[in-house]
């Protein structure tokens, strides 16, 4: 009997365990969501007109533009990313 005893406790501690991360996760996604701020562009032109835009000159002018820098662990609570141990 005690066997059968122990093993509902370690059946109720691992299912504590489970319910409270699950729990604490869905607290913190809606941080972690809005981290995500992605920008879309759709270009309305097509392939051709774009080719034809892009001169020699006008791309010898071109400055690269500023790309977004991404921090992995910046929203993310230090236990739920790997990358962030």
């Amino acid at each position: 009997m005690a066997a059968r005893g122990r093993d509902w406790a370690v059946f109720a501690t691992a299912m504590a365990v489970a319910v409270g991360g699950a729990g604490w996760m869905a607290s913190t996604w809606g941080d972690v969501k809005r981290g995500n701020e992605v920008s879309v562009h759709r270009e309305t032109k097509s392939p051709e007109e774009i080719r034809k835009s892009w001169t020699p000159e006008r791309m010898r002018r071109a400055e690269p533009a500023e790309m977004p820098a991404r921090y992995p662990c910046e929203h993310f609570p230090t236990l739920l990313s790997p990358d962030c141990w």
